[in-house]
């Protein structure tokens, strides 16, 4: 059977995107249809230089880890190509979270589509993705393959600089300590969502360290990371974040600690995990939806963002008349609908204008502003400064 028709198939059952790419970055195939962009270009260089150097083969695939969060799964082809598998992700992203990868990649009037495009995308974990990398090999190659073949990368933590990397600097030479005091204040500050207080109970000279578990210092430390994401994980579900949800995180950096071949780096990740957890725990507090009805009125304003947005469409998608959808959200939410849509607008607004070098008339028409006057005026209202304001007072310039 022809390789694509079967990369075309295997689609059709699993919905992981699957994308041929000759070595030079040419796109042959991409499954979904006409998302031949999917895995931003930086990326993908990065994932085939990787395979590369790691020295893989037709027979031994490579599965690399990208920030904020996805797994990239690589296979070789005959002919210079490649297999690429992903992006995937076993848990669910924020989408501002997609949108600070999209907004390294895509002009403002493709990120709509993009994002959207995420948010739909199958919750795929590392053991699924490695079986169906197996498979590929088989269909390419005509040889059957197992998971140990795959050999799972994570490279990011020495490759980016994040604002968290100074929080692992005041600590980087201390050896990493359990005490059981510094076991329940950190706990408390993830179950609160408070990274404020998570920030300063890492910071907290502690007493006491772990048990030897290993004589080699990179184990060891290793070790310890697997019984600190434990913790971790206990505290998230107690502060309010679904199990699944956070059993998947710990997966992920747990895998991302054992590809690890610095102890320095397994260090830096254990600080990244700790204020991950407590950041999607201030998210799931602060949404605050209780019913079915609100939570899919809330799901649908997020993938929405860029769209018009009226409040029949949203009743029907619910299921509720205007008015009970409308009196049900204020109850919960503490806001009407109106105010929340802008909010959340706004909060992407913010990413923006913090972190790229859009335009206002960008921004606002990526938002779905009638004008950019209508958007400055919604920005002060709600932020009480106009969004170049915003922005100067960012870079110091005011």
């Amino acid at each position: 059977m022809d390789f694509c028709k079967s990369c075309e198939e295997l689609y059709a059952v699993s919905r992981i995107p699957l994308t041929i790419v000759h070595q030079e970055s040419e796109v042959r195939l991409a499954l979904p249809a006409g998302h031949e962009e999917l895995i931003p270009h930086r990326a993908l260089t990065w994932v085939l230089a990787d395979f590369v150097l790691q020295k893989r083969d037709t027979l031994h695939p490579l599965v690399t880890y990208v920030e904020p969060g996805y797994f990239i799964g690589v296979v070789a082809l005959p002919d210079d190509c490649y297999c690429i598998a992903g992006l995937v992700s076993p848990f669910q992203h924020a989408r501002s979270e997609i949108m600070q990868m999209a907004s390294l990649a895509f002009a403002p009037q493709q990120m709509q589509a993009y994002c959207d495009l995420m948010v739909q995308m199958p919750l795929v974990n590392l053991y699924q993705l490695k079986s169906l990398l197996c498979l590929v090999v088989q269909l390419a190659h005509g040889t059957e393959i197992s998971a140990e073949n795959i050999l799972f990368v994570d490279n990011t933590v020495l490759r980016t600089e994040k604002p968290d990397d100074a929080l692992f600097n005041l600590r980087e030479d201390a050896e990493f300590h359990v005490p059981v005091d510094f076991e329940t204040g950190v706990c408390e500050a993830i179950e609160q969502g408070s990274t404020e207080l998570l920030q300063h109970r890492l910071l907290q000279p502690s007493q006491g360290k772990v048990g030897a578990m290993s004589s080699n210092p990179l184990q060891q430390q290793k070790y310890a990371f697997i019984s600190f994401a434990t913790l971790l994980t206990r505290a998230a579900t107690r502060g309010g974040l679904p199990g699944e949800t956070a059993f998947n995180l710990s997966d992920v950096y747990c895998q991302r600690a054992d590809a690890q071949l610095e102890i320095t780096a397994v260090q830096k990740l254990t600080f990244t995990m700790a204020m991950d957890f407590c950041r999607r725990v201030a998210d799931t507090k602060n949404s605050g939806a209780q019913s079915p009805a609100v939570k899919s009125c809330i799901n649908y304003i997020s993938e929405h963002l860029h769209d018009d947005m009226r409040l029949e469409e949203l009743s029907r998608y619910c299921g509720l008349c205007s008015r009970s959808l409308s009196i049900k959200f204020k109850a919960e939410m503490g806001m009407g609908i109106p105010e929340y849509i802008h909010r959340e607008k706004l909060r992407e607004a913010r990413y923006l204008l913090d972190y790229t070098d859009y335009t206002l008339a960008e921004i606002a028409g990526f938002l779905n502003y009638p004008t950019q006057s209508y958007f400055t005026q919604i920005f002060k209202r709600y932020q009480g400064c106009t969004p170049q304001q915003y922005r100067s007072r960012l870079h110091g310039t005011l």
